[in-house]
């Protein structure tokens, strides 16, 4: 009983830390892009932005996570994965933006290789929600019974 309370405590500090992080990178985020509009390149401050924004979408998805651990009392897989899909994209997004000035160098293929491992990862996380969704589709079906 107290171990239930001290996990809920635990789990409820880390929601509110992933809330006022993600509350104040949200705001970093919206500043750098307003204050990096007509300093450079507009699509390198749109990447930033982007990148920025997957970011707090990362500690979104762990809030969210976290609360359903503390509402079913049990530890969900799908939402890591999904942040872990979410992480892979906003590093493509990051290294897709440096591969183009890497273009002839001998680092372009050091960075092609890691965007390929990263589609490899995003693919296959995706198909392990896919997979998970469907089990427990298949789980909530009604099992059809003898007639009575």
């Amino acid at each position: 009983m107290l171990l239930g309370y001290g996990e809920f405590l635990i789990d409820t500090v880390v929601a509110l830390a992933l809330i006022v992080g993600g509350t104040i990178l949200l705001g970093v985020v919206m500043y750098d892009f307003v204050s990096g509009l007509g300093q450079g390149p507009f699509v390198v401050v749109v990447l930033e932005l982007l990148s920025g924004l997957l970011l707090v979408f990362i500690f979104t998805e762990l809030i969210t996570t976290i609360r359903v651990v503390i509402a079913r009392r049990k530890v969900v897989v799908e939402p890591f994965l999904i942040v872990g899909i979410v992480a892979a994209v906003r590093r493509l997004i990051v290294i897709s933006a440096e591969a183009e000035n890497l273009l002839g160098t001998a680092k372009f293929r050091d960075v092609m290789l890691e965007i390929a491992i990263l589609a490899g990862t995003v693919l296959l996380l995706g198909a392990t929600v896919l997979l998970l969704r469907i089990k427990r589709a298949e789980d909530d079906e009604p099992i059809p019974g003898p007639a009575e």
